[in-house]
């Protein structure tokens, strides 16, 4: 009889040792891999990606146990969490406060159209009219019967939000618009405060501080044209397209004073988006003609800059 014939008939023990050992490692290995699937519920070893979630959320975590951890069946047991400080430099999000209601307007009383005021006009007639747009919230500068620059961009930013003909002038379509105006109301009240909502249509930005509507300012956004120009900085051609990125950011960090920029000068930029920022400029006009960034008159950067605090949500909408 060969030897290959005696293995199949009648085979050694030394065989059926390793035979044995075999069965055993398959039933230890099942084992282990039933436990390993009890505490991590997964078919497949790739991750499972929400479509609906960024795509920062939806990377494989790395494992924190090791193997001897995994292979037994007794539950992790569960860390108190700990409070983990910022990191220097990172803006943190400003804790969302419960909006407090605006004081109520008090009666205008019968209309009374006034003569056309614009820049230069002075008097009680202005000074009533500023009167009227700071109480609505809309950034007149100081209120002293005065009609200049900051107060033509007061006009402006509620003919912006009223959506009237912007002429910066207190025609009577404004006058009477005005007389039964309310206060401008926010479309994102899900951001909680504080917060910063810019209309792109409007031309408008509301600043909501910790307690409500702070004040109302008009804007130029982005052109939305091609540009090239010459760099103020480098001397080189810089070339794109002055548009004004939409959706939810936060203000990131800030640069006091003027700052000299490849596409002109900024006053006070708050940045939200990379090179974007909400910035004041010596031209707000009616129209968007920016490069991309929000400009609002010189003097609302004043207090803007001081009062708008980094990680402030920024929200920017058609």
């Amino acid at each position: 009889m060969r030897k290959s014939d005696c293995l199949t008939i009648n085979p050694s023990r030394k065989w059926m040792r390793h035979w044995q050992s075999f069965k055993l490692t398959t039933i230890t290995a099942a084992m282990i891999a039933s436990v390993s699937c009890a505490q991590f519920p997964f078919t497949s070893t790739q991750p499972t990606v929400d479509k609906s979630a960024p795509a920062a959320d939806t990377s494989p975590i790395p494992a924190k146990q090791d193997v001897s951890e995994s292979a037994t069946a007794t539950p992790p047991v569960a860390q108190p969490k700990q409070k983990t400080e910022p990191l220097e430099g990172e803006p943190q999000a400003p804790p969302i406060a419960q909006a407090v209601e605006l004081p109520k307007l008090p009666d205008p009383g019968p209309f009374s159209p006034v003569k056309t005021l614009q820049v230069g006009s002075r008097g009680e007639a202005v000074l009533a009219l500023e009167k009227r747009l700071a109480l609505l919230r809309y950034d007149v500068g100081a209120v002293d019967g005065r009609y200049d620059q900051q107060t033509w961009q007061g006009v402006m930013a509620f003919q912006k939000y009223a959506k009237l003909q912007r002429t910066g002038t207190y025609t009577l379509e404004t006058q009477k618009a005005l007389h039964k105006a309310s206060y401008p109301e926010g479309k994102h009240p899900e951001l909680g405060l504080p917060r910063i909502e810019i209309d792109i249509p409007r031309q408008v930005l509301l600043f909501f501080d910790e307690k409500s509507l702070n004040r109302a300012v008009a804007v130029s956004t982005g052109s939305n044209r091609k540009y090239c120009e010459v760099s103020k900085k480098s001397g080189k051609q810089v070339c794109g397209v002055a548009q004004t990125p939409r959706g939810h950011f936060r203000i990131l960090h800030r640069i006091p004073g003027w700052r000299e920029s490849d596409l002109g000068k900024l006053y006070n930029p708050l940045y939200f988006n990379g090179g974007f920022a909400i910035h004041g400029a010596p031209s707000v006009p009616a129209y968007n003609a920016s490069h991309g960034c929000v400009r609002i008159s010189v003097a609302s950067a004043n207090w803007f800059y001081d009062t708008v605090k980094n990680a402030t949500p920024v929200i920017v909408f058609d």
